[in-house]
């Protein structure tokens, strides 16, 4: 095959987009690259929502005994006075070693339930707002499959008054989200390409980068 013709079947391949079209220093190139920064602002922000701004509810039912650590019943509180959850008192026998043996006790504590009607609640406290896309960047795999690194910057919008309860100043990443408006969170994506259904996929995300 002579070199124009070669030329040719390779400019073919690309038009069809059956390769996708990465570099190694701004990631793609011209087109290609608009292209992939849409697509990465339109699945980055669902997956911020879910990863960063949902509260993490254990599996309902759940106990906390009176003699239990309280800072999480304290905050599960927070969550019933908005009417997320529901809370009723209980009694657990607890089996206790002394020095006269196995001991039974009574302990009280509360429960923590769903909402009637509900299985397990899904509870966002914002909405993931993106800011700026950085450098979209090769990530070369020994699988042979083509990824590609995004960087980018966040917010977040309509934060819930819940939230600003003193039970959780504790909570670092929180306080990141806080106060984000004023200093935006930095995190990474990386997209792989499918050749068989010819997409870029998302293929993880790191909301908080540097953590």
């Amino acid at each position: 095959m002579t070199g124009l013709r070669r030329l040719l079947v390779v400019t073919s391949i690309l038009a069809l987009g059956l390769l996708p079209v990465v570099g190694y220093s701004y990631g793609t190139v011209g087109h290609a690259s608009q292209q992939l920064r849409l697509l990465a602002s339109e699945l980055i922000p669902p997956v911020l929502n879910s990863q960063a701004l949902t509260v993490r509810v254990p599996e309902l039912p759940y106990v906390i005994l009176d003699t239990e650590s309280q800072a999480f019943r304290r905050q599960l509180d927070v969550l019933v006075d908005e009417g997320m959850l529901e809370r009723e008192a209980v009694v657990a026998e607890q089996r206790e070693l002394t020095s006269q043996g196995w001991v039974t006790r009574n302990t009280a504590g509360v429960q923590y339930l769903p909402v009637t009607g509900q299985l397990q609640p899904t509870i966002r406290y914002g909405d993931a707002v993106l800011l700026r896309l950085g450098e979209i960047t090769l990530d070369p795999q020994t699988g042979g499959d083509t990824q590609a690194r995004i960087s980018f910057s966040w917010q977040v919008d309509d934060l819930k008054e819940w939230v600003w309860a003193p039970v959780f100043d504790g909570d670092d990443r929180l306080n990141q989200i806080k106060a984000s408006q004023e200093s935006p969170i930095p995190g990474s994506a990386n997209l792989v390409w499918d050749p068989q259904g010819q997409i870029w996929r998302l293929n993880g995300l790191v909301p908080f980068a540097g953590q």
